[in-house]
């Protein structure tokens, strides 16, 4: 009795995940739930100490499962449960666990009645779905979705769909609120994360590190182009856990307060609406080389309708000139990556829509068309405002995408510094010393 105890006590709220697929092996798709969990889980108090892959291999599956089972208070599951030959987490479930496989009654109702919505005949491989180890229950109400949990010698197993979506909505609807229930975590957990742009993670490493941070750990994730910044702090108390993470968190503010853009979800095009909004301002883009990229970025805001007119992608010269108003000679004398064109591509848009503010870009994203005098990577970017027009030559480093990337963030990134600090040639890495 003592040693179980024990044990028990060393556990934990430790969990782990086990990510079943084929397609997750072979790098085809991301394992991106198994992440999301870790991050979700974390957020709540409980520790995730392993994240496993594993193909549709049952003897492999069956191994990680009474392993994990083993080492963990509870196991996250993802993948491997629908109609297909190769869906082999329930078998490997009920063999690891030592279960015999139940029919489900009211899963062979809700798979005959789909069958009969879709005009579809029964399939033996479809009513596979409907048997589960004894003792477990669907997570999803409707059963709608494949999904189901179990309690075993003191372990919380929960097997999900391995669909984003899906696995997302069952996490946040059913498998959180049942651990919390049934495993409340001993501390509370807050954590931030900070987004910077244009700012290498070595610059914020080395503020961190003469911050000082107490009880606060610090995690660096380069999401391109960005940094992300992760503060965590555990304590008995949230309000204990969101003081010592404040406190580090407006230290780095005070220390780049024009490359941090936002925190958690905050986006930059975000930071940037938001600076619209506030001063009733309107936007308007013209694209050449990022094709409608930071139209993109802007866009997938919502609300964005409110300050966002529209945009141009001006790809081909001749669509420049009479759409945006380019001059010809403008095109003959400096080509269309230049700084001429740049503003004229910049005052053609503002004038067209009607905006308080217009970006454009223009450049040689590769891995072609470059040249000594103008290389892959060199993007002109003009900003026009109601006063004046100007534009700046940028050399981003990368593939197409990178350099396209780069083109758009920058852009959005200069009118949002212009906005907060009224400077209108803010400092860049990636600038030439003669566009200023």
């Amino acid at each position: 009795m003592k040693k179980s105890l024990l044990r028990a006590n060393l556990l934990g709220m430790k969990g782990a995940i086990l990510a079943v697929g084929d397609e997750l092996t072979s790098g085809r798709i991301r394992n991106v739930t198994s992440y999301r969990a870790a991050d979700l889980l974390s957020r709540y108090g409980y520790r995730i100490g392993e994240i496993v892959t594993v193909g549709d291999e049952k003897s492999r599956i069956v191994r990680h499962l009474r392993r994990l089972l083993e080492e963990v208070r509870f196991l996250l599951v993802s993948g491997g449960l629908g109609p297909t030959e190769d869906d082999l987490t329930t078998e490997a479930a009920a063999e690891a666990l030592g279960l015999p496989l139940e029919l489900n009654e009211a899963i062979l109702s809700r798979i005959r009645e789909n069958e009969r919505e879709q005009g579809l005949s029964p399939n033996p491989l479809r009513d596979r779905m409907a048997y589960l180890p004894r003792g477990a229950e669907p997570l999803s109400p409707d059963l709608s979705v494949a999904g189901y949990f179990l309690s075993h010698r003191g372990r919380l197993l929960f097997f999900l769909p391995g669909v984003p979506e899906q696995f997302e909505r069952l996490l946040v609807d059913r498998v959180i609120p049942i651990l919390l229930d049934a495993l409340p975590p001993g501390e509370k957990v807050f954590v931030r994360t900070l987004r910077f742009f244009d700012l290498r993670e070595a610059e914020i490493n080395r503020a961190v590190r003469e911050i000082g941070p107490s009880g606060v750990e610090v995690g660096f994730y380069p999401v391109f182009p960005e940094v992300w910044v992760t503060l965590s702090a555990r304590a008995k108390s949230s309000r204990e856990a969101e003081a010592r993470v404040e406190e580090v968190a407006r230290a780095l503010r005070h220390r780049f307060p024009e490359h941090l853009f936002g925190e958690d979800d905050r986006e930059l095009a975000r930071a940037l609406g938001d600076l619209l909004r506030e001063r009733g301002a309107t936007l308007a883009l013209a694209e050449s080389c990022t094709g409608g990229l930071a139209s993109s970025l802007v866009t997938r805001v919502p609300g964005s309708s409110e300050y966002f007119l529209g945009g141009a992608v001006t790809y081909a010269n001749e669509v420049k000139r009479e759409v945006l108003g380019v001059p010809e000679r403008f095109l003959s004398l400096f080509g269309a990556v230049s700084r001429e064109v740049a503003c004229a591509m910049a005052e053609g848009i503002r004038r067209y829509l009607k905006a308080t503010y217009a970006l454009s870009l223009t450049g040689i994203a590769g891995p072609t068309g470059g040249s000594p005098e103008k290389p892959v990577g060199t993007v002109w970017i003009g900003l026009s405002t109601p006063t004046e027009t100007v534009a700046r030559r940028f050399l981003f480093p990368g593939t197409r995408h990178e350099i396209q990337l780069l083109s758009a963030y920058t852009a959005l990134d200069w009118l949002r510094r212009y906005l907060l600090t009224g400077n209108l040639f803010p400092g860049y890495r990636f600038a030439r010393d003669d566009t200023l």
